[in-house]
């Protein structure tokens, strides 16, 4: 029990620090300054890295997000950024969902009957074909953490083979659609 705590603590330290951090690099660099140290192809490829793990955790998302940002702001191409992202963000969502469906086997008990009784519902109601366009949505446009739904859905032993394309489309998506109003923001201001 101890442990868990002081996991939580470092988790919760580190987070803190990231963001304070990010805060002293953008206060003492421009977006530009950061990208011009960087390099544009480097930066391409820690964009593709933070965007991989960008989807694990509802935490990191804050990482991924502003790195987006700062990388538009820096000058980098919305489009290409975001399509570099949106691959990164799928392949992570992906692998989070195959472990997800492998942990599943780790639900025993009253949970894995609800669980069986949500997966019952849905194939009862023919719900069950509108799953990967609704997954789309989610992940495409709602500003919420993708490990929630992803999760679910591994949960409930959705076919994965229906939710490659949705998944891997709605990352790009919502990466590209970060970046492009990002950059119209920064027209916006600018």
């Amino acid at each position: 029990m101890i442990r868990k705590h002081y996991k939580k603590l470092i988790a919760l330290f580190l987070f803190v620090a990231f963001v304070v951090s990010l805060m002293i690099l953008l206060h003492y660099f421009s977006p530009k300054e950061i990208v011009d140290r960087v390099g544009i192809k480097n930066a391409y490829i820690i964009a593709f890295l933070v965007s991989f793990f960008g989807g694990f955790s509802t935490w990191s998302s804050v990482s991924f997000i502003s790195t987006l940002i700062t990388f538009v702001a820096g000058g980098l191409n919305p489009y290409y950024l975001g399509i570099i992202a949106g691959i990164s963000l799928g392949i992570g969502d992906l692998l989070m969902f195959y472990l997800g469906s492998k942990g599943r086997e780790l639900v025993v008990g009253k949970w894995d009957k609800k669980l069986d009784k949500v997966a019952k519902y849905i194939k009862k109601k023919k719900i069950e074909k509108f799953i990967p366009f609704i997954a789309y949505l989610l992940i495409g446009f709602a500003p919420i953490p993708n490990d929630f739904i992803i999760l679910f859905l591994a949960f409930i032993k959705f076919p994965r083979r229906k939710l490659y394309l949705p998944i891997l489309l709605g990352g790009i998506t919502f990466a590209t659609l970060i970046c492009v109003l990002a950059s119209k923001g920064i027209l916006l201001f600018s």
